[in-house]
Parts: structure tokens; sequence; C-alpha cells
């Protein structure tokens, strides 16, 4: 239920995956009463082509393929057909960002504001580079009022996009609640300069002006103020929801428009053709982009990247090498070489290109989880639990960092602290499905937990069992181990057993494997002693690899 990797870019790395344990939806037809006569039958033929192209397709291309249907309903503006669509993909490439982003854009069009977050949010952790995602996410935590967590993501967002205003735009509205007014000011002033045509701000600079008593200042920006806002490129919504777009574009919720930064929309367009296996395309799109910006560093970053999914181990190396010798103050770059040195197995200087990301941006959570996979994959396991909690550190809210420190927590022999923090973190975040199971796990497999905490775990796990927005048989596990815990051997049995099934009708025979294991342990009455089982990736974290060479597929238009 955690399968995030602690990538710079998470969607240029991750493996084209296999469909996931949760069984797919059946896809709707959707009531065409609300279309012209063209639309339905447009919709018509575009269903039909789905379901004859679909049935032959698995992994990765089947994934595309609920993309496009998805988004050619969105168009439509069949929502709730757009959502399954798009719900399906997310469960047959779960580390792949795109998908649950788009559901974000729905909800958010919806006014579901509370999905929205969770969405947001949960795409924000697979991929923190795509801006329009992060500003999204910013979006909902200031109509929540969350300030502080705003501000941190969007300082973080200026210094990894310094030529986009968007987050300067915004931690001015921030600076100007909190009566901040020069901080304001001199965000609003460096906005501009970015996108000198955006005259709205002007209208921002004026309240600013005037709450920091500067009244003549305050004239003169009014009277530049315009209606021409500046725009955040945002080529998901663009290319695949055109109308979603048209109508309430999250990544702008909370903030004005923003003129859209070229460099991030070549990047953008890497991604897409990497994460589809269109490399030739992808190196084209980054040969052209450093004609216009030579020696850019997102662009480089990039290339290495590039040449990591094409095997070019040696290559990868070097133009991380290069770029981090060009760009020594370059977060992403150090956090790339650190990826490719781990890659091929120099372990010694990842720490170092990691440490060295760190001290350029030491709130990065990346770079700790990095260190800490390190550290656990080497038999280090209390450097791990040092570098897992000071991830958790940087954001309380990261699930993937919880989960680590808990599987390191475990390794190192403190799994009563592993259970109050799982404890704590389930209370703090209510219904949350992924701090609940955490919370589970924990207090059925810890020694030390007491009674009353064997009990709760119990009553979560059966609550969460239930849900409709988990995934199914992780959440049976979680289950089976409260009923273990609890002396209900044959209900455990049972319910490992419906997680198994899962995992056996989605093929998925490394999972299999591994839920086979808890099964055994139950059948024997015997409660395991870590939470997951014992070749899982939390416990024995993998060292990163090349993808596989993926079939390139179509992309929707």
């Amino acid at each position: 239920m955690f399968p995030r990797l602690s990538l710079i870019i998470a969607c240029w790395f991750l493996l084209p995956g296999i469909a996931a344990a949760q069984t797919l939806k059946p896809l709707p037809l959707p009531d065409l009463s609300s279309l012209t006569p063209a639309q339905i039958a447009d919709v018509r033929e575009a269903r039909a082509n789905f379901d004859r192209e679909s049935s032959s397709l698995s992994g990765l291309q089947l994934a595309e393929k609920y993309g496009d249907i998805g988004g050619f309903y969105a168009r439509a503006r069949l929502y709730a057909a757009a959502e399954v669509a798009f719900q399906n993909a997310a469960l047959i490439v779960p580390q792949d960002d795109r998908w649950v982003y788009l559901l974000g854009v729905l909800a958010r069009n919806q006014n579901r504001n509370a999905d929205a977050r969770r969405l947001f949010d949960r795409a924000f952790k697979l991929n923190a580079m795509y801006l329009p995602t992060r500003m999204a996410l910013v979006g909902e935590l200031l109509r929540a009022g969350e300030l502080d967590r705003a501000r941190q993501l969007l300082d973080e967002a200026a210094k990894m996009h310094p030529g986009q205003p968007a987050p300067l735009a915004v931690l001015a509205d921030i600076a100007y609640r909190q009566q901040r007014f020069a901080d304001a000011i001199a965000n609003l002033e460096q906005a501009i300069r970015s996108d000198p045509q955006a005259n709205a701000l002007y209208a921002a600079l004026a309240r600013a002006q005037e709450g920091a008593g500067n009244a003549s200042a305050a004239r003169e920006a009014g009277a530049k103020a315009g209606n021409v806002p500046p725009r955040l490129d945002d080529p998901l919504v663009q290319r695949i929801l055109p109308v979603v777009e048209a109508e309430s574009s999250p990544a702008q919720a909370g903030q004005p428009e923003q003129e859209s930064d070229p460099r991030q929309l070549i990047a953008g367009e890497v991604a897409m053709y990497m994460g589809t296996g269109r490399l030739d395309e992808a190196r084209k799109t980054l040969d052209a982009g450093l004609k216009t910006f030579p020696n850019d560093a997102l662009l480089l970053t990039g290339y290495a990247r590039l040449e990591v999914a094409a095997g070019n181990l040696a290559a990868a190396r070097d133009r991380a090498r290069d770029v981090v010798t060009a760009h020594p103050r370059s977060m992403p770059a150090w956090i790339t070489q650190g990826l490719i040195l781990e890659i091929v197995n120099d372990d010694d200087g990842a720490r170092v290109a990691y440490r060295k990301a760190l001290e350029i941006e030491p709130k990065s959570t990346r770079a700790q989880l990095s260190l800490g996979n390190m550290a656990l994959r080497n038999g280090r396991a209390a450097e791990a639990v040092t570098a897992y909690r000071a991830a958790t550190a940087i954001d309380a809210d990261d699930t993937d960092a919880w989960a680590r420190l808990l599987a390191a927590q475990f390794i190192l022999g403190q799994c009563e602290g592993g259970v109050r923090d799982a404890q704590a973190n389930a209370t703090r975040k209510g219904t949350d499905p992924l701090f609940a199971e955490l919370f589970v796990r924990a207090a059925s497999t810890c020694r030390a937990a007491t009674t009353a905490q064997r009990e709760r775990a119990l009553a979560d796990g059966e609550r969460l069992y239930k849900a409709d927005n988990v995934n199914v048989a992780q959440a049976s596990e979680a289950y089976a181990l409260a009923l273990a815990a609890n002396g209900r051997w044959d209900d455990a049995v049972q319910t490992q057993g419906g997680a198994m099934f899962e995992a056996v009708r989605a093929g998925d025979q490394a999972a299999i494997a591994q839920y086979r294991e808890f099964y055994q342990r139950f059948e024997a009455k015997q409660v395991p002693d870590r939470p997951w089982p014992s070749s899982h990736a939390l416990l024995k974290p993998q060292r990163p690899a090349p993808p596989p060479a993926v079939a390139p597929a179509a992309r929707p238009n």
C-alpha cells in the first residue's frame, strides 16, 4: 500500500506495472441523454473501439487505453465514467502519478474537496516535480487554512522552479494574509519580473504596498493593474481534459494564473514519452530543448534519466557527473546522481550525492528516504531509522516515510516505539486508510503491544476491511493480522485467503508468495513478528534498477 519509489521525477523511472491486486471496476455505460446526436455517435464509437482494443492488452498499454477513454469521457463531461476509467488506470500502474492527479482534477471540478485533497496529496508523493500537482495541493491546503504547510511546499517549488511565477505569487498571497507585507512585495516583484505580461499581479502588489503604508507605491502599482493573469501550464489537463481545465484548473485553486515555463513543458513531454517507452521521441525533445536552453540543469538532469531508461548506464553516470559539476547548487541534479550511482552499485558515491542534496535543501524527503533505504539494504538499521525519522519530521503526513520508519524500527527491535508512533498518527489522521493500516499492522505484530492496542487494531482493521477506498488485498491482510493477534485463527486464515485470491486474479506471483507466507503462519496459529512478509520491499529495500524496455503505447491526443 506504500509502493512509492524515492525518485526525483517518479514517472520518469517507474516500472510499467502489472495489474494491481485490487480488481478492476467494470467500465459503466454512461447516460448520454444530455449529449447531441453527433456527440452520442462519437462516444459510442470511442467506447466500441475501447472494448475491442482493450481485450488483448495488459499492463501499461491497458492503463493507457483506460486513460484514453477516461479523457474522452471527461471531455464529454461524463465524469462518473471518466473516474472509473482513471481509477482502473491507476490500479494497473499504481506508481503512475498521472491518473491519480487527473482523478483529483475531476474531484475538484465537482467540488469534492476532501477527495481532491487526498488524490492530489497521493499524486504529489508519487511525483513532486510536476508543478501543477504541487500547486493543486497548495490550493487545497489554502482552502483548509493550512498556511504553514502550503508555504513549505511553495518555498520548495520556488527553489526547484526558479523561472515560475506561480509559487512566488501564492507565497505573496500567504504573506499578505499574515501581514508580512515586505515579503509579499518582494515575492510579487520577483513574479512580475518573471512574467512582465501578467499585469493582474499589479493589483495584488498595490494591496501589499498599501498594507505596508507605501501610499505612493500602491497608487503606482494600481495604475498598472490589468486583467492579464499569468498562467501555469498543465500538459496533462491541456492534452487529456481540456474541458475540465477550461472550467476549473485545480493547479490554480487559490492563486492567480501564470505564464508557462517552456522548460517545464519540455520536461513534462519527456516524462510522458519515457513513461510510455517512446525513448527516441524523448531524446529528440531533449535535444531540441537544449538547443533553445543550452546547459539548462532541468533538461540536462532529464537526459541523465533518459540514459538510465535506455540502459546506457555509463553515459547516464557521465551526464549526472557533468550536471552537478556545472550546477553544484542544483538539488535535483544531486538526487539524480545519487540514484544513478546506486544503480551502478556505488553506494558510497550515492551517499555523498544525497548528503549534498540535503546541504542544498535540508527539507528534501527524497534524499532522506534514499539514505534510509540504502542504509537498511546494507544492514544499518539504526542509520535507517535516523534517516526515515528525519523524513517524517519534514513531512508528518508522508505515509511512505512512516511505513519505512516502522519497518526499520521492527528490524532494530524498537517495535514498541513504532506502535506508539503508528497509534498517534492513526488518531491524528482519523479515517485516513493508510495511517490506519500502519497502526493495524504494527499493533498486531509487535510483541510489546498492549491488549488495548490489539483490540483497537481489530476494530480499525475491520473498518479498513469494509472501506471502499482501499487496496482490497492489503486491507484484507492487515485485518487478518489483527484477527490472528486476537486469537481468531479461522477468521484470519479465511481473510488472508481472500487477499491471496485477489493476487491470484491479478497474476502477481510475487504478491502471491508474500500473502502465502502469512497464510501459512495463520494456519499454524502463529502471529508474524513483522508487519509485512519477510521479502516485502519495506523490510528489504531493493536496489534501484533501470526499467525494462517498454513497448511504445499511444498517448491521448
